[in-house]
């Protein structure tokens, strides 16, 4: 090394120099391969951070431009679609990227303790991925999601009120063109006759009339407020309420004049005609002009005449404006103008009102002059309602139409904005995306086309701003065809880049696969030492992944053909280094560029993302967006890729070729090892043909290993050597097995054995995994079979016995023989316990195939007994017989019981044998198959005992009530034919005013006893309910079991021993209590009749008055709070008490009567009750009207009353059930109201009394 002091000179030289800094880089070590303070856990963490961060970063930034948008739907529908998304994505979105976020945040302060003071962090993490930037995005997304979230449920708010709104108007709307049509009608009306009217009387029809239209007109005054609210709220049909709020002022003007000119002129002119006749004043001409400059009413006339017809030259001289913002600010002006013109109705009224202060030839020209106002005026009212129309109709159209250009300029941006280049394009969301967009395109046409007809609607009415809403179209048209474009754009770039992807993806996947083949081939199949049955399954495998060698050149030669037409789509963000030629996927028109699809130009320059510099075929140059051009194939990446793998394939069929050459030769080295270790009884053992067959399989494969071997290849010359040896072998053996040996018979003896055992011992396995017949005499055959082999198999038994006699005298027991006779004892115990096995599942199989035959047969039989009886009948000896019947059939049940128990035993016991048969079979078909029908047995079995079970507690308590019943019954007839009798007397004609007396307290006596039996009558009616009731369940629950039994009995009709049709005791007791409910109305009424008319005929007499009054006040109470409520009463007590619903002539509501329905919609009467009409109960629709309201009465369901016209007395005005419940009636305490006319909103209860008819707010199952 130089000394130092060479070149601490002045000025040293140039050779010293270089000396010098050549030596110490000699001296100085060499640098690591790494940085030192490289740390591997560290980058393996930093680059999960980072791929975790980007993602996340990428995700909040897609959602933030998401957030920000707050152009909601005026649709409520739409508002609550968008709600139900925004609460998805808090619940379902939001956490998973909570918790990615929460990851990164770990890994971050992981990253920062193993490179604290590095520097390392700041150089490898741009700003943004750091946790900090990526924390504040997030917080910001949270923040613009819930400011979103809370202006939607705003906007989903006002929604609801607007539209609220929108409904108060339209009813108004209705109500009012209701109101004028009327006005108008009466107005004609009142000038057909008022000249034939008193002025007077005329006057006050025109002021009543006056009147109606100023509600009117108020009434518009606020439908005009409620319309600004909607539209101002952007309600979607605000633009069609105020067109029929303007075409109601219109019509409203149109009445007006109606109204002053047919009616108010008139009036005036009659009125003054008739002033003039009675007065003697001389009439005084003045002129117009006079009176306009004298008087103050006729100059204030004249100025609202002179501002009518300014404002009227101003609304025809005004613009419309060309854009969204000019047609805007013109509206609003001209609302503000519309509004003052609208408030000028006040001075003309003001006007009209200064017409009474003239009189005579004044008052002429007044109402002249006041015509000539209230014309103009309504002509510019009118020109002003067309303007503000117009305006409203260009607005909402250009509202609309800007909308459309918007959703269209926003889906061209995503199109113009996409690159394809990225390698993190997801082609499964923007296929998604393609079929969204497409399907968002279908919908939208339908509103997109509704705009272009609103706006071609317009131009053909001739609106005054035609060329603005031609432009606006055209707008449209030129933008909703260049989006279809964009549309076949991104089609085509959809399929260039899912085949561009798709290749690499399977690409990569063939390397991933080649490469296992090669780790196989160098892992498994590279084992030198092994057996010859391991031997023998790796060959297997090795021709296996031969053929799929085989079948994958398949795949890669289509790789390679696919590799030609993939699209380079890097290119498109690569920086050109030459003009580069693409072809056109669409048409583009912009300007003076026009590029046809399938145009080939040429690309200049790619740098800007959107749109590239272009030359057309035709020369022309300029900026067209990138996606409107593909670059066409081919793409040097994916040839190189596919050529790639085609090597790497090839590479791998040597590397197979050279393993198995050597896998062939360690298979010989193993066999030949094996042959070896015999000994001179294994080679015996063996047989000859077997010994023959290895000995020339081992020289067929090491003839052909030599001859396709390389002959310097030291293996091939080992195995040389050894296959002599083997063959030396072979000879020794061979000559030493051709010297007799003691035992040798015995062995040719248990191989002749073994050869049989084997062959019984397969077919006992097939039989025992056949599957079990189902069939008796099949069952009897293989019995019989099997008996057959046991012969024959004990036909055998000497020989065993032979075999080991045999074996005990053999002087010289080698462990060959000993192992050779212990299998066939074994073999033959075994074949005799597998067959003691399926003779037992034999016996077995045959007790449940002959159980499921005696069971079916039993229960068949008994549900066809079951399914016999009939409807509950109304007589006792008949419910006895019934009685008797189901116990009889009980007992039929119990005797037969040990039967059903029998089969379940033994249906277990056949899995358990079968099981056992078969040890190596874990799934048992036919054993499943025979436990379904069993089981399907058993429930039908179950069945029939709960259906007996249930039928005979019917059938008791159903006596019991009916024995009740009857008793009852038969002394409230008799009582009643009783007092039917009694009113059979002379007529009350011939009676005279003492006879009217007494006549008058026998039947005040009379009237007594009827009120007193009321109770025991609703008695009857409560007993009888309940057994109709007890029937009811009784009959449905037998139309029921018999549906049951139509899968098991088709022909269940024809199977039935036809029984004459016994009438339905349900049925009958309904008659009975209606016959005794009418025959006690009828003497009720009967007996109020006759009162009333003896009170009626004497009451002026002097000496009856005051007992009359007394008598007659006594019975009307009574009637009021019993007569008229009794019959419909009992009525409900019967079919309102819950359960099963009477039928339709019963008076309960169709089939269902009250049970789950209530006495509502369907129980007791409603839409499909029943219900007695005319004068003796509810008319309408019985207990109940269109939602269950009233409870009789007249037609629209109110009232209890004997008569129609007493609506108030019953069960109030909405009777039972209804929206309003019942409510007592106005004229009794008795009436149908708290206790007997349930509320409830829909129609639930009927109820009333103690429980046992109508519970208290009755209805689902209060009550009996």
């Amino acid at each position: 090394m130089r000394c130092k002091a060479d070149v601490d000179t002045p000025e040293p030289d140039e050779k010293s120099l270089i000396t010098y800094v050549s030596q110490l880089y000699e001296i100085f070590p060499e640098p690591p391969s790494i940085h030192p303070l490289y740390n591997i856990e560290a980058q393996r963490k930093l680059e999960e951070y980072r791929e975790m961060a980007t993602t996340l970063l990428h995700w909040i930034r897609e959602h933030i431009s998401f957030m920000r948008d707050r152009h909601f739907p005026t649709n409520t529908i739409e508002l609550k679609r968008m709600a139900h998304e925004s609460s998805r994505f808090r619940q379902e979105e939001v956490p998973p990227r909570l918790r990615d976020k929460n990851g990164c945040q770990r890994l971050y302060r992981d990253i920062q303790k193993l490179l604290d003071g590095t520097g390392f962090l700041e150089d490898e993490l741009t700003p943004e991925l750091h946790y900090n930037s990526v924390d504040s995005e997030w917080n910001r997304l949270m923040s613009l999601y819930q400011e979103r979230d809370d202006a939607l449920h705003d906007s989903l708010s006002g929604a609801d009120r607007l539209q609220r709104l929108a409904e108060k108007v339209h009813r108004e709307i209705k109500q009012t063109e209701i109101t004028l049509e009327e006005v108008e009608v009466r107005i004609e009306d009142e000038a057909r006759r008022v000249e034939r009217l008193h002025p007077m009387d005329a006057k006050r029809n025109c002021d009543a009339l006056d009147g109606e239209l100023a509600q009117c007109e108020d009434t518009i005054k606020t439908l005009h407020t409620d319309v600004k609210v909607l539209r101002e709220g952007k309600y979607h049909e605000a633009p069609t309420l105020h067109k029929r709020v303007v075409k109601l002022e219109e019509r409203y003007v149109s009445v007006r004049t109606l109204f002053e000119n047919r009616l108010l002129i008139v009036l005036n002119n009659r009125s003054f005609t008739q002033q003039e006749s009675f007065t003697t004043t001389k009439r005084i001409v003045v002129s117009e002009s006079r009176l306009v400059e004298t008087n103050e009413h006729f100059r204030f006339l004249q100025e609202c005449i002179n501002w009518c017809k300014d404002k009227l030259k101003k609304l025809n001289d005004s613009e419309y404006g060309n854009d969204l913002a000019a047609v805007e600010r013109e509206y609003e002006s001209h609302q503000k103008e519309h509004k003052i013109i609208h408030q000028f109705h006040t001075n003309v009224d003001q006007c009209a009102a200064a017409e009474n202060n003239f009189k005579g030839e004044e008052h002429t020209v007044y109402i002249s002059l006041l015509s000539q106002l209230r014309k103009i005026y309504a002509e510019l009212l009118s020109l002003s309602n067309k303007r503000v129309s117009d305006l409203h109709s260009l607005l909402d159209f250009l509202q609309a139409a800007t909308q459309e250009l918007i959703w269209l300029n926003e889906r061209e941006e995503q199109e113009l904005n996409r690159d394809w280049a990225n390698k993190s394009l997801n082609i499964s969301d923007v296929e998604r995306y393609y079929e969204k967009l497409m399907g968002e395109l279908e919908k939208r046409e339908v509103q997109f086309s509704a705009v272009q007809d609103r706006g071609n609607s317009l131009v053909i009415s001739h609106h005054p701003a035609s060329k603005t809403v031609e432009a606006y179209l055209a707008a449209m048209q030129t933008q909703w065809q260049w989006l279809l474009e964009l549309t076949l754009c991104l089609e085509t770039h959809l399929q260039h880049a899912s085949h561009y992807h798709t290749f690499f993806t399977d690409i990569a996947t063939a390397e991933q696969w080649v490469m296992a083949q090669d780790e196989k081939l160098n892992t498994t199949f590279s084992v030198t030492d092994f057996g010859l049955d391991d031997g023998e399954q790796l060959l297997r495998e090795m021709q296996e992944v031969r053929e799929e060698l085989s079948h994958f050149n398949a795949t890669v030669d289509e790789l390679i053909n696919r590799s030609k037409s993939v699209v380079p789509l890097k290119q498109r963000r690569q920086t050109l280094r030459q003009p580069t030629v693409v072809t056109s996927i669409c048409n583009y028109k912009k300007m003076d560029m026009s590029i046809n699809k399938g145009e080939r130009c040429t690309v200049h320059d790619n740098s800007n993302r959107v749109k590239w510099s272009v030359v057309t075929s035709a020369g022309a140059k300029g900026m067209v967006p990138g996606v409107c051009f593909t670059i066409p194939p081919p793409n040097q990446e994916a040839i190189d890729s596919a050529e790639k793998l085609k090597r790497q394939y090839e590479r791998c069929i040597a590397l197979w070729q050279k393993k198995q050459l050597r896998m062939r030769q360690n298979m010989i080295f193993a066999t030949i090892k094996v042959v070896k270790s015999w000994d001179l009884a294994q080679f015996i053992a063996m047989g000859s043909e077997q010994r023959n067959a290895i000995r020339r399989a081992l020289n067929e494969d090491a003839e052909k290993l030599l001859q396709e071997g390389d002959p310097n290849d030291p293996q091939l010359r080992r195995l040389k050597r050894e296959i002599d040896e083997v063959n030396r072998l072979f000879d020794e053996f061979e000559r030493r097995a051709s010297e007799p040996k003691p035992g040798a018979v015995l062995v040719e003896q248990c191989n002749s054995l073994k050869e049989y055992l084997d062959m019984m011992e397969k077919m006992l396995i097939q039989r025992c995994l056949a599957g079990i017949p189902r069939d008796l005499d099949l069952l009897e055959q293989l019995v019989i079979e099997h008996k057959q082999f046991e012969n024959d198999l004990s036909s055998h038994e000497l020989e065993v016995e032979s075999i080991q006699k045999n074996y005990q005298n053999l002087t010289r027991r080698t462990p060959a023989i000993q192992r050779t006779v212990e299998t066939i004892t074994q073999q033959w115990d075994r074949i005799w316990a597998l067959s003691h096995v399926y003779i037992e599942r034999m016996k077995c199989v045959e007790m449940v195939v002959t159980g499921i035959e005696e069971g079916t047969q039993v229960v068949s039989e008994i549900e066809l007994k079951l399914a016999e009886h009939q409807d509950l009948p109304d007589e006792l000896e008949d419910l006895e017989r019934e009685h008797r019947q189901l116990l009889n059939i009980q007992q039929m049940i119990h005797d037969h019981q040990a039967l059903i128990d029998r089969l379940l035993e033994e249906c277990r016991n056949v899995r358990t044998l079968v099981v056992k048969s078969r040890p190596s079979q874990k799934i048992h078909p036919d054993v499943d198959k025979l436990e379904e029908d069993v089981r399907k047995l058993r429930i039908r079995w179950e069945n029939m005992c709960s259906q007996i079970i249930e039928r005979l507690r019917s059938c008791e308590a159903a006596s019991e009530l009916l024995m009740r019943y009857r008793n009852g019954h038969e002394v409230e007839k008799k009582e009643l034919n009783d007092l039917e009798n009694g009113l059979r007397f002379q007529k009350i004609e011939d009676l005279g005013p003492s006879e009217a007396e007494l006549e008058l307290e026998r039947l005040r006596s009379m009237y007594m006893k009827i009120i007193e039996k009321k109770t025991s009558i609703e008695h009857v009616n409560t007993l009888g309910g309940r057994f109709i009731r007890e029937a009811k369940i009784y009959d449905l629950r037998l139309c029921q079991y018999k549906a049951s039994l139509e899968e098991v009995h088709p022909s269940l009709d024809a199977s039935l021993s036809k029984r004459p049709r016994i009438q339905s005791g349900a049925d009958s007791v309904t008659r009975q209590l209606d016959d005794i409910n009418r025959q006690y109305q009828f003497i009720a009424d009967e007996t109020y009749d006759r009162i009333a008319k003896i009170y009626n005929k004497f009451q002026h007499e002097k000496n009856f008055n005051s007992f009359g009054s007394y008598c007659t006040y006594v019975v009307e109470w009574r009637v009021t709070t019993s007569q008229g409520e009794f019959y419909q009463q009992n009525n409900i007590q019967r079919f309102c008490g819950g359960g099963v619903g009477g039928d339709c002539d019963s008076g309960g509501g169709g089939d269902c009567g009250s049970g789950d329905v209530g006495c509502g919609d369907v129980g007791c009467g409603g839409d499909g009750g029943c219900g007695s009409g005319g004068d003796d109960g509810g008319g309408g629709g019985g207990c109940g009207g269109d939602n269950g309201d009233g409870c009789g009465g007249d037609d629209e369901g109110r009232g209890c009353s004997d008569r129609g016209g007493r609506g108030d007395v019953g069960c109030g005005d909405v009777g039972c059930g209804g929206d309003g419940g019942g409510g007592g009636g106005s004229d009794g305490d008795d009436s149908c109201g708290d206790d007997s006319c349930g509320g409830g909103d829909s129609g639930d209860g009927c109820g009333g009394g103690d429980g046992d008819g109508c519970g208290v707010g009755g209805g689902v199952d209060s009550g009996s």
